[in-house]
């Protein structure tokens, strides 16, 4: 059960994004932050929907890593791009771009990026549509874990997410 994991990836969404994952789509969050937002919301009885998210992967840092991270990646299906308000103590800068060409900017040392943010990108721009990569998502579990390891010269092996649907091998 990732209920825990859902409630803290919707509470990071609204606090750092200004967007709400609710029954039916995203919605703008009221310009508030922390208990305050929370406290808005169930007074408004608004409900946050942990089922609007999928499961991508679960991922877990190298043994020797100083810092050890046990993260979740989850997909949210929008319909229309939502106004992102965003947390400068968090964030610098957003803009909604599709993965290839996020990976184009990489490439091209204009946005450094981390070994999963990389894989996740390179999985998404193998989608054909939202939808493909909400099917082809479902099914993780987060009970497989993905865990980089480095090789003799210290660089991180590369990992590739499967191309087809997480239950299938």
């Amino acid at each position: 059960d990732d209920q825990d994991h859902r409630s803290a990836a919707l509470r990071e969404l609204a606090e750092e994004t200004g967007i709400l994952a609710v029954a039916g789509g995203v919605v703008s969050a009221p310009e508030l932050r922390g208990q305050r937002l929370f406290e808005t919301l169930r007074a408004e009885d608004v409900t946050l929907s942990g089922d609007s998210l999928v499961m991508v992967s679960r991922w877990v840092t190298p043994e020797l890593a100083p810092r050890r991270f046990d993260t979740r990646f989850y997909l949210l299906a929008a319909s229309s791009t939502p106004p992102v308000r965003l947390d400068s103590a968090e964030l610098v800068d957003h803009c909604w771009i599709k993965p290839s060409a996020a990976l184009d900017k990489h490439e091209k040392d204009d946005w450094p990026m981390i070994l999963p943010t990389l894989a996740h990108l390179r999985w998404l721009s193998r989608r054909s549509s939202v939808d493909d990569a909400l099917d082809s998502a479902r099914g993780a579990d987060g009970r497989t874990l993905i865990k980089p390891v480095r090789a003799e010269d210290e660089a991180l092996i590369p990992v590739h997410l499967p191309d087809t649907t997480f239950g299938e091998t």
